[in-house]
C-alpha cells in the first residue's frame, strides 16, 4: 500500500473510531500503532508498549517507548474524543506555559513529562490519535519546562496532509536518528554541558611536574640523535642512523589481531627502496637520468612518519653522493632540497620555490660563477642585445657591459628571470633534481593543488628532474586530477621501518655524542652523583626501552610512524624518571636497570604536562567520543571494538564504511555522526583506510596495533584509565559527585595507603560509568540481531584484567615501598 492510500485508510478508520467513541486501547490499535508504524517507520524492536514507570511506590504503564540507543520518546495515548481541541488561530508553537499545560491536555502532557524524567528519556509526545504534541521533557542547558515549546499538529488532517512533511521530519525514525528532536525542539544536538571533567577541577594539583636531573647532562645529545629529521648530520653519522629494515609484523599474539595493509595506489607494484633486492633503485635511477634527455619524475611515497625525508637524505649524502660530487672543471649534476615545512606563507609557495632555488645558485660553486654559468645562460639575450638595442655602445665595452649588468642585477632582484635563465641553462648542461619535500603540510586542499601543478610546470619549464615526496593519502586523493594525469611519474613505496632499530641505531648515536664527556647531577635525596662518562647514561636510559615492554609500548602506540615515536622516547627521556639517582646506583650495581612500565607510560601519555588532555597528548580518548551528546560518548569505543573483532579472522582484509554506517542507523545513530566517529578513529590512529584516502563512508577500515590494543589491554591498564579518565565527561550526577570527592580525599591524605586505595577506587567509579554507558550499545546491538562482532562487550572482556591490574598495583607499591615509620606502607605516588 503506497503512502496516500495509508493516509486516506488512516483517515477513515479514524472517522470510525471517532464515531463509535472507541476506548483507548482501539485507538492505539487502530490509528496510532499504523501511525508510529506505518507513516513514521518504527520498527517492533523500537517500539516497547507498556513499560514499567514507578511513581511513589506505585507501577504504571508508558503507553510507547520508542527507542534506540541514541534518542528515545515516549509517546502517551489517550482515547478518541480526549479533549485536545485547539483555536483555529492557536500557533502550531506554543510555549509550555501554565496557561498552555491546563486542563485535560496539560494533564496529559505533565502525566508524559512525569513518566519521560522518571525513565530518564528527554522528549515525550502526546495523542489522542488525531492531535500531536511533541516537546522536550527534560533538558540539560539550565532552560526550565514552562521555558521550553511544543510542536502541535491539531489534527491528523494536519498529521498525514496538510503538515505530513514537518510531522515526517520530525517523527519518523530516520529523522530522529539524525537529530531531529533536539534540533527542532531545543536547537542543538548536544546535552553534555559544563565541566565535568577531573582535569579541570584538579590541573594544578593531581601530578606535580616531576624534575629529571639527568636530562640537562644528555638533552643535546638526545635533541640531535632523536630529532625527527637527522638532515643536518653528516654523512658517517647519517649512515649509522639509517635503517632499511621495514616492518613487516602481520600478527599481534598478545591480542590476537591479524596486521592489515594499505591497498597498493598503482596498477603495477611500484618501486620498494626498503627491500635488499631493491635498495639502489632511486640511486640505478639517478644515473640513469644523467645521461637522458627526457627529464625524469619520481614519486617518493609512504604513509605519515614513515620515513621519506630521511630516505632522501640518506639517499644525497651516502648511497648516491658520489654522482653529485662537485667539480671545478665542469659541470656536474645538481640535487636542491627544498623543504616546504620551511614555508610559512602557503599562498605563496612558487615564490617559495623561487627564493629557495636562488639561495642555492649563491651556494654552489658552479651556478654563483659568472664565466662558468652565469655568463652562458645569457649569452643569447647579450648576442641579440648586441645586434640590436645596445648596438650603437656595442664597440664601447664599458657602457655595453654596464647595460648588460643593470640588466642581469634587475632579472636578480625580480629573481623568477634570474633563476629560470640560470636553470634552463645548466639543465642543458647537467642533470638537476628539483627534490620537493613535505608538500602536503598545507592543510588546504586548493593550496595543495595549485603547489602541485605550479612545481610540474616548472619542472617543465626549467627542463630539470623532479623528485616529489608525499604522503599515499595526499597522492590518493589528487592521483586523478588532470596535474597528476598528465605527468608519468616513476613511483617509489617507503615501508616504515622497524620501530626498534630506529630507536637502536638513535641511542648508539647519542652514547656516541656523549662519550667522554664527564657529568654530575643531584638525586632526590640531595647526594651529589658524578659520572665519568655520561654515555654511561645512554646505556642506563636504553636498557628500559630496547627490547622491554617500553619499547614495545612505543612501538604500538606510534603506529609505525617514526617520528611520534622518537617524540615518545624524548618524553620517556625527559620526563619517564622520577627517581633517576636511586636507578643509576642499581645500574651500576647490577650492570642492568629496568624503568618502572608505569612511569615511563605516564611520561609518554602526558609530555610536560599535569594531566592527561586529548589535544595535546599522542594517544585519543577511546571513552569520549567529543561530540557531548551522553548516548554517544563509548561511540569511537563500540565502532572500535566491533572492527578488532573483525579483524581477529584470519580472512579479514577491512570492512566497508556503509556497513559500519548500516549497523550504526540500526541502533539509532546517522550518517553525519557515523562518518564524524570513523574521521576521528583515523585521524587518531585507531583505523585505516584501505585505499589511504581520506575516511569517508564509502572508504574500507581495518584496526591498526594501536586500535587493538586500546580494546584487548589498555582498556584494562590502570596508568591508562586513571590518566584518560581526566579528560572524559561523566554526565551521571552520583558518579561525578563520587569521583570528585575521592579526588579532594586523594589530595587531602597523607596516609599512603589509603591514598592509592582511593585512587584505585576512583579508577573503578569511572569504569563502572562507562559499562553503563555500554549497555545500550551492546543491547540495541543484539536486539537488532547485528553480526556477533558488533555485540560484544570490551568492559566485561576485560573485567578479569581489570580486577588482576588493581591486585597488582596495590600489591607491587607494597612490595617495592615496604613500611613507613608509623606503620603505614609507602606507597610511591607514581605507582
Amino acid at each position: 500500500m503506497n503512502s496516500k492510500s495509508v493516509h486516506k485508510n488512516l483517515l477513515e478508520s479514524y472517522q470510525k473510531i471517532q464515531l463509535s467513541q472507541a476506548n483507548e486501547a482501539s485507538t492505539r490499535l487502530k490509528v496510532i500503532d499504523r501511525v508510529i508504524k506505518e507513516v513514521l517507520g518504527w520498527t517492533d524492536d523500537d517500539i516497547s508498549p507498556e513499560e514499567h514507570v514507578t511513581e511513589d511506590n506505585k507501577t504504571t504503564y508508558a503507553d510507547y517507548v520508542l527507542r534506540t540507543a541514541n534518542s528515545a520518546i515516549i509517546v502517551e495515548a489517550k482515547k478518541v474524543g480526549a479533549s485536545f481541541s485547539f483555536e483555529p488561530s492557536t500557533l502550531r508553537k506554543q510555549k509550555l506555559s501554565s496557561t498552555f499545560v491546563a486542563g485535560e491536555l496539560g494533564e496529559a502532557i505533565i502525566q508524559a513529562r512525569d513518566y519521560a524524567r522518571k525513565m530518564g528519556i528527554d522528549f515525550a509526545a502526546i495523542t489522542n490519535g488525531s492531535a500531536w504534541i511533541v516537546f522536550p521533557a527534560q533538558r540539560h542547558d539550565q532552560v526550565q519546562f514552562n521555558d521550553s515549546y511544543a510542536l502541535i499538529f491539531p489534527s491528523l488532517i494536519s498529521a498525514l496532509k496538510d503538515n505530513y512533511q514537518e510531522f515526517v521530519e520530525l517523527l519518523s525514525r530516520d529523522s530522529v536518528v539524525d537529530g531531529s528532536l533536539e534540533v527542532r525542539l531545543i536547537g542543538r544536538y548536544e546535552n553534555q554541558f559544563g565541566t565535568r571533567k577531573l582535569g579541570h577541577a584538579f590541573t594544578a594539583t593531581h601530578r606535580p611536574q616531576p624534575s629529571n636531573p639527568i636530562y640537562p647532562l644528555i638533552e643535546e645529545a638526545v635533541v640531535t640523535a632523536f630529532s625527527d629529521s637527522i638532515a643536518e648530520l653528516d654523512a658517517i653519522s647519517l649512515e649509522k642512523c639509517y635503517v632499511s629494515t621495514p616492518e613487516t609484523i602481520k600478527f599481534d599474539n598478545r591480542i590476537n589481531l591479524h596486521i592489515s595493509k594499505r591497498e597498493h595506489l598503482f596498477l603495477t607494484q611500484p618501486s620498494r627502496p626498503m627491500k635488499t633486492s631493491e635498495s639502489n633503485v632511486l640511486r640505478e635511477k639517478l644515473v640513469n637520468s644523467v645521461s637522458k634527455v627526457k627529464p625524469l619524475a619520481i614519486l617518493i611515497l609512504g604513509s605519515v612518519g614513515s620515513g621519506k625525508t630521511t630516505f632522501l637524505h640518506y639517499t644525497r649524502k651516502v648511497k648516491a653522493a658520489d654522482i653529485f660530487n662537485k667539480k671545478k672543471d665542469s659541470p656536474y649534476p645538481h640535487w636542491v632540497y627544498i623543504d616546504f615545512r620551511n614555508c610559512q606563507d602557503q599562498s605563496a609557495a612558487l615564490d617559495f620555490i623561487y627564493r629557495q632555488l636562488l639561495e642555492y645558485i649563491i651556494s654552489d660553486g658552479y651556478f654563483s660563477d659568472y664565466n662558468r654559468c652565469v655568463k652562458n645562460a645569457y649569452k643569447k639575450e647579450v648576442d641579440a642585445l648586441k645586434s640590436g638595442p645596445l648596438f650603437l655602445i656595442a664597440n664601447k665595452e664599458e657602457n655595453f657591459n654596464t647595460e648588460v649588468t643593470k640588466i642581469m642585477t634587475d632579472d636578480y632582484n625580480k629573481i623568477i628571470p634570474y633563476v629560470d635563465k640560470l636553470f634552463i641553462h645548466a639543465s642543458k648542461q647537467s642533470a638537476i633534481f628539483l627534490v620537493i619535500d613535505n608538500v602536503d603540510q598545507f592543510e588546504q586542499e586548493e593550496d595543495q593543488s595549485r603547489l602541485f601543478s605550479e612545481t610540474i610546470s616548472l619542472g617543465h619549464k626549467l627542463g630539470i628532474n623532479l623528485v616529489m615526496s608525499i604522503r599515499g593519502s595526499t597522492y590518493a586523493k589528487y592521483r586523478n586530477s588532470a596535474t597528476f594525469d598528465a605527468f608519468d611519474f616513476d613511483p617509489l613505496q617507503i615501508d616504515p621501518p622497524k620501530i626498534s632499530s630506529v630507536l637502536s641505531k638513535r641511542f648508539a648515536l647519542a652514547k656516541q655524542l656523549l662519550n667522554g664527556k664527564k657529568g654530575e647531577f643531584i638525586a632526590a635525596n640531595g647526594a651529589h652523583v658524578k659520572l665519568d662518562n655520561v654515555a654511561d647514561i645512554i646505556e642506563l636510559v636504553q636498557s628500559s626501552v630496547l627490547g622491554t615492554e617500553i619499547g614495545n609500548r612505543i612501538e604500538v602506540l606510534s603506529t609505525e610512524d617514526v617520528r611520534l615515536a622518537l617524540r615518545m622516547t624524548r618524553e620517556f627521556l625527559e620526563f619517564g624518571y622520577s627517581d633517576p639517582g636511586g636507578a643509576w646506583q642499581t645500574y651500576k650495581r647490577k650492570g642492568s636497570y629496568i624503568m618502572p612500565k608505569q612511569e615511563a607510560f605516564r611520561a609518554i601519555l602526558l609530555g610536560n604536562r599535569r594531566v592527561y588532555s586529548e589535544e595535546y597528548s599522542p594517544i585519543a580518548n577511546p571513552f569520549d567520543s567529543k561530540l557531548s551528546i551522553t548516548s554517544a560518548q563509548l561511540l569511537r569505543l563500540y565502532v572500535l571494538s566491533g572492527i578488532v573483532n573483525f579483524a581477529t579472522s584470519q580472512t579479514f582484509r577491512h570492512i566497508d564504511g556503509t556497513a559500519i554506517a548500516e549497523s550504526l542507523r540500526k541502533i539509532g545513530f546517522g550518517d553525519a555522526i557515523s562518518l564524524r566517529i570513523l574521521q576521528d578513529l583515523c585521524r587518531y590512529r585507531f583505523l585505516h583506510t584501505a585505499s589511504q584516502n581520506e575516511p569517508d563512508l564509502h572508504s574500507s577500515f581495518f584496526p591498526t596495533r594501536l586500535g587493538g590494543y586500546i580494546v584487548r589491554d589498555l582498556i584494562a591498564y590502570f596508568v591508562f584509565l586513571e590518566n584518560v579518565m581526566f579528560d572524559t565527561f561523566i554526565a551521571d550526577n552520583i558518579v561525578w559527585e563520587k569521583m570528585r570527592d575521592l579526588s579532594h580525599e586523594i589530595e587531602g591524605t597523607n596516609d599512603k595507603i589509603e591514598r592509592i586505595k582511593k585512587r584505585i577506587e576512583r579508577v573503578k567509579s569511572f569504569v563502572m560509568y562507562l559499562e553503563q554507558l555500554y549497555v545500550p550499545l551492546e543491547s540495541e546491538s543484539r536486539k537488532r540481531n547485528l553480526a556477533a562482532e558488533w555485540c560484544t562487550n570490551p568492559f566485561d572482556e576485560a573485567k578479569t584484567l581489570m580486577n588482576n591490574e588493581y591486585d597488582r598495583v596495590l600489591s607491587s607499591a607494597q612490595k617495592n615501598y615496604g613500611k613507613s615509620n608509623n606503620g603505614n606502607t609507602i606507597i610511591h605516588d607514581d605507582d
